[in-house]
């Protein structure tokens, strides 16, 4: 056995068992992701690398949150997309390894790319679409309330499409200002 192997054994004998502190963390991120409409297991997943500072296989990964291979394997595949995780590969290893990113500027670029601005573009096309059935509305009291529930919608829309740059904007600021 190499001195790579032993210390490969002793890491896999380490990642065995989560501590109460882990489980709580691996609890908080599992309901904060089911909070904004991500599966349970991303959440998990991420809270779980989020407490290693060794990187994990997927195979530990199963193993430590008793989850499926299928789970295990889209809610990587999910985190790496919204950039949350990383794969690395260790030198004398085949497998692939898992570290989670910790920067929140890029949690949060991330998250917002791929979930709140494909649904602030989508809500353009149900903007438009709205604003057609209202016109189209032959009851003129109906087509009234319409046109002002409308232009509500389009004020909040066009609030939350000025709100995105300003939260990446102020998760940046506030991420550099802690590393003074």
């Amino acid at each position: 056995m190499t001195a790579y192997s032993i210390q490969s054994s002793k890491d896999s004998q380490r990642a065995a068992s989560l501590s109460e502190w882990e489980t709580a963390v691996i609890d908080l991120f599992l309901n904060a992701a089911m909070s904004v409409g991500l599966p349970k297991s991303l959440g998990q997943i991420y809270g779980l690398l989020f407490c290693r500072d060794e990187p994990l296989a997927m195979d530990e990964i199963m193993k430590l949150l008793s989850v499926s291979k299928g789970s295990a394997s889209q809610g990587l595949r999910s985190l790496r997309h919204l950039g949350a995780v990383k794969s690395q590969f260790l030198p004398g290893q085949r497998k692939e390894h898992f570290v989670a990113e910790i920067r929140l500027r890029k949690l949060v670029s991330g998250f917002l790319k791929e979930q709140a601005e494909p649904h602030l573009e989508k809500g353009k096309a149900r903007l438009s679409h709205l604003q057609e059935l209202v016109d189209a509305t032959e009851d003129l009291n109906s087509a009234e309330r319409g046109r002002k529930k409308m232009n509500i919608l389009a004020g909040w829309h066009r609030q939350v499409g000025k709100l995105l740059p300003l939260v990446k904007l102020i998760v940046g600021k506030t991420e550099r200002s802690h590393k003074r």
